[in-house]
C-alpha cells in the first residue's frame, strides 16, 4: 500500500490536470506533475509519433516537437488537435508541423 497509493495519487493528478498550453513564448506541456517547456523560437518540427517509450501520455498517438538542439520532447496530443495545429503555424511559421 505504500507504493500503490502515491502511484495513485499521481495518475489521478495527472488524469485531471493534463493539458497544453501556448503563451506568446513558449509551447508548455502539463501531464500532472511533469511540465515540459519548449521555447516557440528553439521549435524546429512538430509531427506525430506513435512511440510508446518514455513519453507521459495516455494514447499512443503522441506529438514529438524537436528543438533547435536537436532535444526530442513526446508529449500527448491535444484534444483540439486542429486549433493547436493553427496555433502552432501561426507562432512558428518557419518550422515544420506535420500534423
Amino acid at each position: 500500500m505504500i507504493i500503490v497509493i502515491p502511484i495513485a495519487v499521481i495518475l489521478l493528478w495527472a488524469l485531471f490536470q493534463s493539458y497544453h498550453e501556448v503563451t506568446d513564448d513558449a509551447f508548455i506541456g502539463h501531464f500532472g506533475p511533469i511540465k515540459k517547456r519548449v521555447k516557440l523560437e528553439d521549435i524546429r518540427l512538430v509531427e506525430f509519433s506513435y512511440n510508446p517509450i518514455s513519453s507521459p501520455a495516455w494514447t499512443l498517438k503522441r506529438l514529438s516537437v524537436t528543438d533547435s538542439q536537436h532535444h526530442t520532447y513526446l508529449l500527448s496530443l491535444p484534444k483540439e488537435e486542429d486549433k493547436f495545429r493553427e496555433v502552432l503555424q501561426q507562432q512558428c511559421p518557419k518550422d515544420t508541423i506535420r500534423i
